[in-house]
């Protein structure tokens, strides 16, 4: 796990080949968002950090936290087939079986995508979240009701972008 985060904030502070490194811990975790979907896997990026100013330090603890919950959606993952859709992003696991929706902002009461085409039988989750959520197709429209309890931010079980993990049937 220690050496998943290492490679996962190197990749989110931009170091080792991106041109700057972070104003915040926003945009490192944005950054490590976005490799993700690009194809750069926050697994095989890079391999040292040591976060040794007080704001290397607030980026590591930042990304850390949302890796807690959300790191399968970024490492060892490739692009969606289709990787962007406004605000949601997309990758999916090595083997092809889970589809990650990745939203920017707490979508709402229901998630609504027209790329995440779900195989009949999927279950949708949300990571941090115990509960199989509910689903259906309207139209070639995916819409999947998110928890009650998360109408609260207190709630939320991280900072900033969200993970919708649909696992196709067996």
């Amino acid at each position: 796990m220690a050496a998943r985060l290492l490679a996962a904030l190197c990749l989110a502070l931009g170091l080792a080949g991106c041109a700057s490194v972070p104003r915040s811990p926003e945009e490192a975790l944005t950054r490590l968002i976005e490799g993700a979907v690009a194809g750069r896997s926050a697994s095989d990026q890079y391999q040292n950090v040591d976060p040794v100013d007080e704001d290397t330090i607030a980026q590591f603890v930042y990304v850390e936290e949302w890796l807690d919950v959300n790191g399968e959606s970024v490492v060892d993952v490739r692009p969606g087939a289709v990787p962007v859709e406004g605000s949601f992003r997309f990758t999916q696991s090595a083997d092809g079986r889970s589809t990650y929706l990745i939203s920017y902002g707490w979508p709402g009461p229901q998630v609504r995508s027209q790329v995440l085409r779900p195989a009949p039988g999927s279950k949708i989750m949300l990571l941090g979240w115990s509960d199989i959520l509910p689903w259906e197709r309207r139209g070639g429209v995916c819409v999947i009701e998110t928890p009650r309890e998360m109408a609260d931010e207190e709630n939320h079980p991280c900072k900033q972008a969200f993970v919708f993990k649909v696992e196709a049937p067996r």
